[in-house]
């Protein structure tokens, strides 16, 4: 090879030098354009990794945002719940109330991150305390370890807020005896005065044990480090666990990074900036902030009481895209230089026709990449679009089925009050035996049904409260079908047949399995949402059951519906994203894609359509197949 190679370079060597003034058209524009285009590429790519880890940092901090305020939102609303009710069934002026230490332990058991709940009188004195140490069950403290808390703020700041007043302590490390407590007990105090007849009778506090959600915070992302910084620049929760809590451990002041950083951050709620540890993403965090937006409380913050969120990328999620991109370009301009050198004038027609393909090719990939962007984007709006149109059914079925109940408390209620002024008539002209015996029956016969119509709405409430943290998180748990499946959907509770559509379930009664319930509720929602939009003619009756059987480690669910069908064409992209028949009509084209998504990497199943069904002239069925117990590791 190389005695032949050699003899063929050294004329194109010899051409390049007779046809140089010729060739520099060509090699001139070759040697601007890698000159000028190579380090605008570099920057370029550097910029375009750089950019989703900003975006990604965001959103975690966005997250850990929300986590922390609806975790200290629903603190501050217990707070007030817990005032309220002592408020109406608290102590007297000389005794306690029993019914307070059951109210004290109720709500204590009702979080496992209510450390502590306490009563002080107007003089700071503990009249009740709930301790619930450790996760243990929740303990009435005996009288004789009660204490006087006048001197801590808490009490002062609390004492001199009006009604339904908020306090918020800062978050710190919970201190016994005057030591602070080891193993480390971060925790948040939340207090609210406590008012009888519009005089205040003392506060209620709630101390908040913030471990898990110092935990939960850590475990947003794996690909960012989120931290939590005080108003004093001290770590709370920092990238050095041993530095966490320095204002109580022994630090007098913080480290100069922190300093650094606390300068940056002090200039705004939210931000970037760099350091020497790297880029950050900060955003300033104010306890209560949305209640007070809404003017339900007066809130009074401890100094200190805010504070800072800050994220980076973290160590072992290195974005080595820049680097291959980096590489590629300089192998590319390496080999378009070597090769400019090379082949000179006769292959100069050809590298130019290269080049401009593959700058047409650069730019092609990247519009594709922005349209499948905004793919994802409208896709995923879409589908939070059918999400909150779910809620909006679960609202109006919670509104519905409560309508009942209270309307037969309201008419018992009004018949007891007139069943009263009868009594006090009769009182006022003689009261006779008779009167006072048939005026006792009808008491308690009034206060049973209305003791009855509470307890359905209870019922009720709870069981539309469980659909809907069901629908919000992604979490495994037991699920009785014959319960959920009704529940699942407001129109499968109490159907609607006024359109000329029946509706049948047929489900075993002890048919228990393992799943997630939100997902799940999704798909029978969505199934329930595509039979009634696209199955029936308008105006023509029809029919949609639901049959549920037990297989041996699975169960089958068949949706079944004797509407018009799907002719072949369609069937075969029915589970497509964005494919639909009835777009003219508000059709998104995603409520079978995500049925299907959810089925087969959330719930671990699978899902076919038969149209017509096997032992049907017409209509359609959607089999489900869904294991006994879902896998732990849901698909997203």
């Amino acid at each position: 090879m190389i005695p032949e190679f050699a003899p063929r370079m050294f004329p194109s060597f010899r051409a390049i030098y007779r046809h140089r003034r010729r060739l520099a058209i060509f090699v001139v524009p070759w040697v601007v354009g890698l000159g000028l285009g190579v380090p605008l590429l570099w920057y370029q790519i550097g910029a375009n990794a750089r950019e989703p880890q900003i975006r990604n940092r965001e959103e975690t901090l966005s997250q850990g945002y929300d986590i922390i305020g609806r975790a200290l939102d629903r603190l501050g609303r217990d707070a007030l719940f817990l005032a309220d009710l002592q408020s109406r069934f608290g102590e007297t002026t000389t005794r306690l109330a029993p019914l307070s230490a059951e109210i004290f332990q109720s709500f204590a058991a009702s979080s496992p991150d209510y450390d502590q709940v306490r009563w002080l009188d107007n003089d700071g004195n503990e009249r009740l305390r709930v301790n619930r140490r450790s996760g243990a069950e929740p303990v009435v403290v005996s009288r004789e370890q009660l204490q006087n808390k006048a001197d801590r703020p808490y009490f002062r700041d609390t004492v001199q807020l009006p009604l339904n007043g908020l306090y918020f302590s800062a978050l710190d490390l919970n201190i016994d005896n005057g030591v602070v407590e080891v193993p480390h007990l971060p925790t948040l105090r939340v207090a609210s005065p406590v008012f009888r007849n519009g005089i205040k009778q003392g506060i209620i506090v709630i101390n908040y044990r913030a471990t898990r959600l110092l935990e939960r915070l850590k475990r947003l992302d794996r690909s960012v480090e989120l931290y939590l910084m005080n108003q004093a620049g001290y770590w709370v929760q920092g990238p050095n666990a041993a530095a966490n809590w320095g204002w109580q451990l022994g630090a007098s002041t913080p480290g100069p990074a922190e300093a650094e950083m606390l300068r940056a951050i002090g200039k705004g709620d939210r931000g970037l900036f760099g350091s020497r540890d790297g880029v950050w993403n900060y955003r300033r965090f104010q306890p209560v902030a949305s209640l007070l937006a809404t003017g339900e409380v007066a809130e009074r913050r401890a100094a200190g009481a805010d504070l800072y969120l800050l994220a980076r990328d973290s160590a072992a999620a290195i974005n080595d895209q820049e680097t291959r991109g980096k590489l590629i370009l300089a192998a590319v301009a390496a080999i378009l230089a070597i090769v400019a050198l090379a082949v000179t004038g006769r292959l100069a027609n050809g590298m130019e026709a290269e080049a401009e393909w593959a700058r047409q090719m650069e730019d092609t990939n990247k519009a594709l990449r922005e349209t499948n962007e905004k793919l994802n984007v409208t896709q995923r709006e879409l589908a939070r679009a059918e999400r909150l149109s779910s809620l909006g059914l679960m609202v109006a079925g919670v509104a519905h089925e409560m309508n009942t109940p209270l309307g037969s408390a309201a008419l018992v209620l009004s018949k007891a009050a007139k069943d009263l002024r009868l009594f006090k008539e009769r009182i006022a002209a003689g009261l006779r035996r008779s009167d006072l015996d048939l005026y006792v029956a009808d008491s308690d016969t009034s206060l049973d049904l209305v003791r009855d119509a509470i307890h359905r709405c209870t019922a009720l409430v709870q069981r539309f409260k469980q659909v809907a943290v069901d629908r919000a998180t992604l979490e495994r748990r037991d699920i009785d079908l014959a319960a959920f499946i009704a529940d699942a959907d407001p129109r499968l509770r109490k159907w609607d047949a006024s359109a000329g559509i029946s509706l049948t379930l047929n489900v075993p009664d002890d048919l228990a399995i393992t799943t997630y319930p939100g997902p799940f509720a999704q798909v029978l929602s969505n199934l329930l949402n595509n039979s009634l939009l696209h199955a029936f003619d308008a105006g023509k009756p029809g029919m949609i059951t639901i049959d549920v059987r037990r297989l041996a480690d699975q169960v089958l669910i068949e949706f079944t519906d004797d509407g018009r069908g799907i002719n072949e064409t369609d069937i075969q992209k029915i589970f497509e994203p964005f494919f639909s028949t009835a777009r003219h009509s508000g059709g998104t084209g995603l409520g079978l894609h995500i049925v299907h998504q959810i089925v087969t990497e959330v719930l671990g199943g699978s899902i076919t359509v038969e149209s017509p069904p096997a032992d049907e002239a017409r209509g359609t069925r959607f089999i489900i197949r869904l294991p006994r117990i879902a896998p732990a590791q849901a698909g997203t």
